[in-house]
Protein backbone atom coordinates (compact mmCIF):
# COMPACT_ATOMS: atom_id res chain seq x y z
CA UNK A 1 0.00 0.00 0.00
CA UNK A 2 2.19 2.69 -1.32
CA UNK A 3 1.49 6.27 -1.51
CA UNK A 4 -1.30 5.92 1.25
CA UNK A 5 -0.97 8.08 4.46
CA UNK A 6 -3.18 7.39 7.24
CA UNK A 7 -4.58 4.51 9.28
CA UNK A 8 -5.49 3.12 5.58
CA UNK A 9 -8.50 2.45 6.59
CA UNK A 10 -10.29 5.81 4.56
CA UNK A 11 -8.42 5.00 1.67
CA UNK A 12 -7.75 7.96 0.47
CA UNK A 13 -4.40 8.97 -1.27
CA UNK A 14 -2.66 12.23 -0.31
CA UNK A 15 -3.02 13.31 -4.51
CA UNK A 16 -6.54 12.69 -3.95
CA UNK A 17 -6.67 15.25 -1.26
CA UNK A 18 -4.87 17.34 -3.14
CA UNK A 19 -6.97 17.66 -6.12
CA UNK A 20 -10.26 17.86 -3.89
CA UNK A 21 -7.84 20.66 -2.00
CA UNK A 22 -7.64 22.39 -5.38
CA UNK A 23 -10.77 21.58 -6.81
CA UNK A 24 -12.59 23.85 -4.02
CA UNK A 25 -10.27 26.23 -4.11
CA UNK A 26 -10.77 26.26 -7.70
CA UNK A 27 -14.37 26.98 -7.29
CA UNK A 28 -13.79 29.76 -4.83
CA UNK A 29 -11.43 30.86 -7.22
CA UNK A 30 -13.60 30.90 -10.02
CA UNK A 31 -16.79 32.54 -8.01
CA UNK A 32 -14.43 35.79 -6.75
CA UNK A 33 -13.56 36.25 -10.09
CA UNK A 34 -17.46 36.19 -10.93
CA UNK A 35 -18.08 38.04 -8.47
CA UNK A 36 -15.37 40.84 -9.27
CA UNK A 37 -16.02 41.01 -12.56
CA UNK A 38 -20.27 41.69 -11.39
CA UNK A 39 -18.98 44.51 -9.75
CA UNK A 40 -17.11 46.00 -12.22
CA UNK A 41 -20.09 45.59 -14.22
CA UNK A 42 -22.64 47.09 -11.69
CA UNK A 43 -20.49 49.99 -10.94
CA UNK A 44 -20.00 50.97 -14.91
CA UNK A 45 -24.27 50.23 -15.39
CA UNK A 46 -24.64 52.62 -12.26
CA UNK A 47 -21.85 54.96 -13.92
CA UNK A 48 -23.73 55.49 -17.49
CA UNK A 49 -27.35 55.74 -15.29
CA UNK A 50 -25.53 58.88 -14.03
CA UNK A 51 -24.31 59.93 -16.86
CA UNK A 52 -27.58 59.25 -18.76
CA UNK A 53 -29.72 61.26 -16.51
CA UNK A 54 -27.27 64.79 -16.72
CA UNK A 55 -28.00 63.87 -20.62
CA UNK A 56 -31.67 64.30 -19.53
CA UNK A 57 -31.48 67.06 -18.14
CA UNK A 58 -29.74 68.20 -20.68
CA UNK A 59 -31.96 67.61 -22.89
CA UNK A 60 -34.64 68.71 -21.31
CA UNK A 61 -33.02 72.42 -20.63
CA UNK A 62 -32.26 72.76 -23.94
CA UNK A 63 -35.71 71.94 -25.33
CA UNK A 64 -37.07 74.90 -22.99
CA UNK A 65 -34.38 76.83 -24.09
CA UNK A 66 -35.66 76.10 -28.33
CA UNK A 67 -39.08 76.63 -26.79
CA UNK A 68 -38.03 80.50 -25.23
CA UNK A 69 -36.54 80.87 -28.48
CA UNK A 70 -39.15 80.27 -30.95
CA UNK A 71 -41.58 81.93 -28.79
CA UNK A 72 -39.32 85.12 -28.89
CA UNK A 73 -38.92 84.64 -32.66
CA UNK A 74 -42.38 85.02 -32.97
CA UNK A 75 -42.51 88.08 -30.95
CA UNK A 76 -39.68 89.44 -33.21
CA UNK A 77 -41.50 88.96 -36.66
CA UNK A 78 -44.83 90.53 -35.00
CA UNK A 79 -42.51 93.44 -34.03
CA UNK A 80 -41.26 93.16 -37.58
CA UNK A 81 -44.68 93.77 -39.09
CA UNK A 82 -45.38 96.40 -36.70
CA UNK A 83 -42.79 98.22 -37.48
CA UNK A 84 -43.58 98.69 -41.07
CA UNK A 85 -46.72 99.99 -40.51
CA UNK A 86 -48.28 103.46 -40.48
CA UNK A 87 -49.27 103.53 -36.95
CA UNK A 88 -45.69 102.59 -35.91
CA UNK A 89 -43.90 105.62 -37.89
CA UNK A 90 -46.62 108.18 -35.73
CA UNK A 91 -45.94 106.97 -32.68
CA UNK A 92 -42.44 107.18 -33.77
CA UNK A 93 -42.43 110.95 -34.25
CA UNK A 94 -44.43 111.79 -32.01
CA UNK A 95 -42.92 110.42 -29.41
CA UNK A 96 -39.18 111.53 -30.39
CA UNK A 97 -39.47 114.60 -32.49
CA UNK A 98 -42.43 115.98 -30.72
CA UNK A 99 -44.76 116.28 -34.03
CA UNK A 100 -48.39 116.42 -33.97
CA UNK A 101 -51.23 115.52 -36.11
CA UNK A 102 -53.46 118.36 -37.22
CA UNK A 103 -55.95 119.44 -34.83
CA UNK A 104 -54.06 117.94 -31.67
CA UNK A 105 -53.52 120.16 -28.84
CA UNK A 106 -50.04 120.04 -27.18
CA UNK A 107 -49.87 120.96 -23.33
CA UNK A 108 -47.04 121.41 -21.33
CA UNK A 109 -46.51 121.56 -17.73
CA UNK A 110 -43.92 124.39 -16.40
CA UNK A 111 -41.43 123.39 -13.47
CA UNK A 112 -41.97 125.35 -10.48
Amino acid sequence: MAGRTGSGKSGITAMEKRRRRSGASGYILFAAIVSLISLVVLVQIRDVKQRLSVYEEQDQALDEQIAAQLEREEELNELEKYVQTKAYAEEQAHEKLGLVNEGEIIFKLEDN
